[in-house]
Formats: C-alpha cells, sequence, structure tokens
C-alpha cells in the first residue's frame, strides 16, 4: 500500500488529446516529489533546444507527500518548466499556496504533468482518479477571454462550489511573459511567467474536485507531529497578526481575513482583502495581500489594482518593483515621458533604490495593467513581455543599461533580499554575501525557497545581524546553534567576510539543498527550514522535523541525513538540467554580479568582485562542482545516485556539452 503519495501522476498530452499516468513509485524516495520528481522527468524527457512557448515545452503542476496531510505549511503546489519570464528562457520554478494542491491529492493524483499543444482553447476536469479535455468556448463553459476569477466562478457553476481552480487570465492567453497561473483564493505562482506557457498551450485552466483523503503510514505519529510544530511563525518579531487585522477593520478600504493554505498552522504575515471591486468591472471576493503591493497608495487603491492585476493573471511584483522604476528611470535620462497621453511620473532626485521611485496614480496604473495584459499599442506589447525583454525592443535598446539596478543578469527577475535594490527586507554586509552567492548559481530569484530561509529565519533571530535591528539570540548562544546546525559556530559571525568564505558558502549550500526539500515534500518555506527557536532553552529549532514528517507521512524509515541527501540529489538534477540544456556555467553564474557593484541600500558597501571569486570558488568545491566550468563532477553525480547524469554529462575541452 502506497502512504503519502497517491501512486500516480497525470500526463496530459494536448496535441493528441490523450491522458495517460506515470507511477510515481518511479522516482520514490530518492525524488521525495514535487521539484524532485518535476526536475527528473525533465531530464529525462526535455529536449535541448526547446523554447519557453514551443508546443515540446512540459508543465508541471506538482504536489508532494505531505501535500493534503495536517502537515503545518504543506499546502502548496510547485510549478515547472522552461519559464518565459527568464532571459534567456531556462527550464525553472515557481509555486503557489492556497487549496488546489490538495484538491489535487484528493482527487487521486501527486502531479500533473502537461505535453504538446492544443488545436482549440480547452480547460482540464480532475475528478477523482478521472481526467477530461474539455472545450474552453463552449456554450456552457466559455471561459476563453475571461479574467482569472471570472473562469474560476464558471467552471465552479458547472463542476460546483467546492471545485478549486487555477487558470491563467488574458494576459497568459496572449503570451505575457509576465503571466501568472492563479487561484481562486488569491494565491498564484508568480515568478516565471507561467500563465504564458498555459496560454500558449492553450490551456485556461485546470478545474480539480477531489474526495479519497491521503492515506498515511503512521496517523498517531504525524498527528502528534503536527500537534507539537513550531508555531513561532515567521521570526521573533512576528507579532499578533490577528490583532493587526483588528485594527484595520472598519476603515477605508476592504476588510481584512487571515490568509490560510491547507491546515497550515503558523500564523501568517499575509492577509486577503475581502469584496475589492475592479475598476467599473465586478467585485473580486478575495484579494491576496501578498509581499507585493502598489506602495503608498490608499488601502482601497492598492486592492482595487492588486485585484485587477490578479484577475488579467499578470505578475505585479514585476510591474510594481521593475517595470515602474524602469520607466522612471528611462524618463530620468530622457528616453521617454509618456505612455498613451499618461504622464509617467518621476521623482526629482535620482533613482539608485526601489525607494527612490515614487507611486504612479491608480489612474495610470489602471492604464498601464490594461495595455500590459492586452498587448495593446507599442509600449504593451513590449512591456507584456517584462522589462528585461521590453529593454531590448523599447528606446533603440538605450534603457538597457538602467536595468542593471533592478535585475542581476539582467535574466528577468528583480533583485530580491540581496541588500542591494530594495525588494525584500534589510539585510547588511557581510551578510548579503550569502543570498549573492544563491543568485549566482539558481535558475530564478532565490528568495522564494533559500534565501527567505536565510534572511529571515537566522538573521532576525541573532543580536549580530549587522544592523540596526538585533535579534532576540545573543552572540554565544548564535555560536551554539550555528555549530550544531550547520557545523560551523562562526556562520552568523557579522565580522567575517571574504577571508573565511565557508561561513558564506556553508549556509548558502545548506538553504539551497533544504529548499529542495521544502518544494519537493512540498512545505512552506515561511515555516521551513527554521534554524533558531524562542521555545527551547538552547534556542535550536528542530532542524529534523521534515524527516520525522515524511517517515510518519510515508512510511520509509529515511534519517535527516538521508532526506538532506536527496535535497542536495535533486539541486544537482536542476543544475544537470540547465547545464545540458541551456548551457549553464561559471561565466553566467559571475554575471549575476552586475546587479550588487552599486553600494548596498542599507550599508553603503559594494561587493568586492576579486575577492567574491574566492566564494564562489568555495562553493564550486564544496558542491562537488568543476570550479572551470561550474558543472557539477561526474564522481559527485555518481555518489548522489545520478549514474546516468554523470555518464552524459562530462566536464569537455572547449565548454561544449557532450554526451
Amino acid at each position: 500500500m502506497t502512504y503519502g503519495w497517491t501512486g500516480k501522476i497525470l500526463r496530459v498530452d494536448l496535441t493528441s488529446e490523450t491522458l495517460s499516468t506515470i507511477d510515481t513509485a518511479r522516482y520514490v524516495p530518492d525524488f521525495v516529489g514535487g521539484v524532485g520528481i518535476a526536475a527528473r522527468i525533465a531530464w529525462e524527457e526535455l529536449v535541448p533546444g526547446i523554447g519557453a512557448f514551443d508546443e515540446g515545452n512540459i508543465l508541471f503542476l506538482m504536489t508532494g507527500p505531505l501535500t493534503g496531510t495536517l502537515a503545518s505549511g504543506a499546502g502548496r503546489v510547485e510549478v515547472l518548466g522552461i519559464a518565459p519570464q527568464q532571459n534567456p528562457a531556462v527550464f525553472s520554478r515557481s509555486s503557489m499556496g492556497g487549496h488546489w494542491g490538495a484538491e489535487l491529492k484528493y482527487a487521486g493524483f501527486d502531479g500533473i504533468v502537461i505535453h504538446g499543444e492544443a488545436a482549440r482553447p480547452v480547460y482540464l476536469w480532475v475528478s477523482d482518479g478521472k481526467a477530461e479535455i474539455r472545450d474552453a468556448c463552449s456554450t456552457g463553459a466559455n471561459v476563453w477571454g475571461k479574467g482569472t476569477y471570472g473562469t474560476t466562478a464558471i467552471l465552479r457553476g458547472i463542476h460546483g462550489p467546492q471545485t478549486r481552480v487555477v487558470a491563467c487570465g488574458q494576459a497568459g492567453e496572449v503570451r505575457s511573459r509576465i503571466a501568472v497561473i492563479q487561484t481562486e483564493t488569491g494565491n498564484a505562482a508568480g515568478q516565471g511567467g507561467f500563465g504564458g506557457v498555459m496560454g500558449a498551450k492553450r490551456l485556461k485552466a485546470v478545474a480539480v474536485r477531489g474526495t479519497q483523503g491521503v492515506r498515511v503510514a503512521d496517523p498517531q505519529g504525524l498527528m502528534d507531529l503536527c500537534m507539537h510544530s513550531s508555531r513561532e511563525g515567521q521570526s521573533p518579531h512576528s507579532g499578533n497578526y490577528r490583532k493587526w487585522i483588528e485594527q484595520r477593520q472598519g476603515k477605508d478600504g476592504p476588510s481584512l481575513r487571515l490568509k490560510k493554505c491547507g491546515f497550515c498552522a503558523t500564523p501568517c504575515s499575509y492577509v486577503n482583502a475581502e469584496n475589492a471591486g475592479l475598476p467599473n468591472g465586478p467585485t473580486i471576493p478575495s484579494v491576496a495581500l501578498q509581499c507585493w503591493g502598489y506602495e503608498r497608495l490608499s488601502r482601497e487603491a492598492d486592492a482595487v489594482m492588486r485585484a485587477m492585476t490578479s484577475d488579467y493573471g499578470l505578475n505585479g511584483w514585476e510591474i510594481s518593483y521593475g517595470i515602474i522604476p524602469w520607466l522612471q528611470l528611462c524618463k530620468q535620462h530622457g528616453l521617454v515621458d509618456s505612455i498613451e497621453g499618461f504622464t509617467i511620473p518621476m521623482p526629482e532626485k535620482p533613482i539608485l533604490y526601489r525607494r527612490d521611485a515614487i507611486p504612479p496614480s491608480p489612474e495610470f496604473l489602471e492604464m498601464l495593467i490594461g495595455k500590459i495584459a492586452l498587448r495593446e499599442g507599442e509600449f504593451g506589447d513590449a512591456l507584456a513581455d517584462g522589462a528585461c525583454y521590453a529593454a531590448e525592443r523599447l528606446f533603440d535598446g538605450q534603457g538597457a543599461p538602467l536595468l542593471d539596478r533592478i535585475y542581476p543578469r539582467r535574466a528577468g527577475q528583480t533583485s530580491h533580499w540581496t541588500g542591494h535594490w530594495g525588494t525584500g527586507g534589510n539585510i547588511y554586509f557581510p551578510h548579503w554575501l550569502v543570498p549573492i552567492l544563491q543568485w549566482c548559481v539558481d535558475t530564478r530569484d532565490p528568495a522564494s525557497d533559500s534565501t527567505h530561509q536565510w534572511a529571515e529565519h537566522v538573521l532576525q533571530y541573532v543580536a549580530g545581524n549587522a544592523g540596526p535591528r538585533p535579534g532576540p539570540i545573543s552572540d554565544e548562544q548564535a555560536r551554539h546553534v550555528s555549530a550544531t546546525v550547520y557545523g560551523h559556530p562562526d556562520i552568523c559571525d557579522p565580522t567575517l567576510t571574504y577571508e573565511t568564505p565557508e561561513v558564506k558558502t556553508i549556509p548558502a549550500l545548506w538553504h539551497s539543498h533544504r529548499a529542495m526539500l521544502v518544494n519537493s515534500l512540498i512545505l512552506c518555506d515561511r515555516e521551513h527550514s527554521r534554524i533558531f527557536s524562542m521555545l527551547t532553552e538552547d534556542h535550536v529549532a528542530d532542524t529534523k522535523i521534515m524527516a520525522k514528517l515524511f517517515r510518519t507521512c510515508t512510511g520509509f524509515e529515511l534519517s535527516q541525513d538521508d532526506l538532506d541527501r536527496a535535497g542536495e540529489r535533486i539541486w544537482n538534477q536542476l543544475r544537470a538540467v540547465d547545464v545540458r540544456n541551456f548551457g549553464r556555467n561559471r561565466t553566467v553564474d559571475l554575471s549575476s554580479l552586475n546587479a550588487f557593484v552599486f553600494p548596498g541600500k542599507d550599508d553603503g558597501v559594494a561587493l568586492d568582485q576579486e575577492r567574491f571569486v574566492g566564494l564562489l570558488d568555495n562553493y564550486y568545491e564544496r558542491s562537488g562542482w568543476d570550479p572551470a566550468t561550474g558543472w557539477p563532477t561526474r564522481g559527485r553525480l555518481e555518489a548522489l545516485g545520478l549514474d546516468d547524469v554523470g555518464a552524459e554529462l562530462t566536464v569537455p575541452e572547449e565548454g561544449i556539452v557532450t554526451g
């Protein structure tokens, strides 16, 4: 009997309109679930040379063995494929919370692997072990051309009010590179442009209803773990979110409520706004007030603009923190003044960091969002691909150098939790060397899974965090926790910089490997991996909780060391796909540094690129990657049980992949 996993992954071929299943047991426990299984299938099936909008791209919607159980933080879904937002497009990942993932498990599937391209707009209906490809333009289900909320309402009218839906909006239909996959609860796979992949495949939505539940190996053991797991929230500064909401109820703008994914027990820092009306349109039942927003607008205007962005299925983070500041920079440099008669707002002082940009009016935002979502006009068409692609088309390319403060490697996603551009919280030198290492080697903004763990679950706890807001853990206590968890007492020492590379490379690797477990089990990075605890005498969190949850759920007797090895295996499998299919190498890794040569926004410290190279060398050495190429060595791949990958991915003479 299978526990945790359902045992089946749904395979959908939209070109031939055929459905089949993949045996989950082929990939577990070695690849765990979620990102791990998707990475392995991508290695086996994704052909080099395929583009994001090509028929040969594969779109993965994946759950993990903990999805649908009582495990706190297990309400997420991983989305993978060749990501059009990335510049250039590469195989990457995104994720979303809510309830859709659990519903898919209850319907009997561990994930959906989508191939091909439909001849006409369709949606997928999944219910209790069965699936159908249905017409998205039929009289009863005419959802093509609708927003994400309207699509959900129509499909719930057909399949029942408890149906869970993920969909692309109009932005996805026109293949916007910054289109998201949106849930009915306002959660979204926001980064990567996977809504555009759905649009290219003419797949409007996936509607799911399940009633089968998830079998677990040790129900009482899992219950005990879930009942006694941490209730600390995001950080020691999390505060009382319920009180925060209560203080704001009754004021201008829509009402607020606590946000919750699945059975999560941790207080979430995100909330939902209720009943925000679209401009001259319907009222949206629930809009997520997540970590992005149209700042310095009124609460009501912010919620309305968020609702509009979500309904069109656009990446609001990219618009608010990337496109708008970039347009203002372009205006400061005399490249543009207005769009469609709307003057681009511009601060009087030069824009050095995101905080220097000024908020546009709701009227400007409504115009800009609408033009981008429908690819209207020269600007709408270009900006629908995100700033990094638009800069190659607009102003004869003169705006491209202005991207460097905002986008590491000009790779499509804004600098985040790096202490530089300004998205993410405050992080100070030398601690921002860790996320910069993670930026160098990842295929996307790593903050969503790897860097959050370091920046929030570590630095916000320690007194010596190099910033003005010390945490409650003394330096002596931090040394004890660091020695216990990382095997090195000086990891959190704010006085150690380039001369001790291991204190940066150890946490960079540790959290990247743990992130793969978070993305494969699947758990929420807002909760895992937690290092410090205010509830234990020595302040060490239970860093083995993942293995305990995995064991009680699936019945596999894996230690945390075994599971950590699986995280490293998945990390190397993803790197191998990136190397073989997209030519990833050391040169690409180092090109990330273009966004970090400027002084940090909080501490004024500039990256020493020459000394940073020593950190990257140390990272490669500890990873078992070839220092000349940045490729995983055959020996390390074989040690991780990836013998076939090692045989194909040999280090070449002149940087040419051999197979």
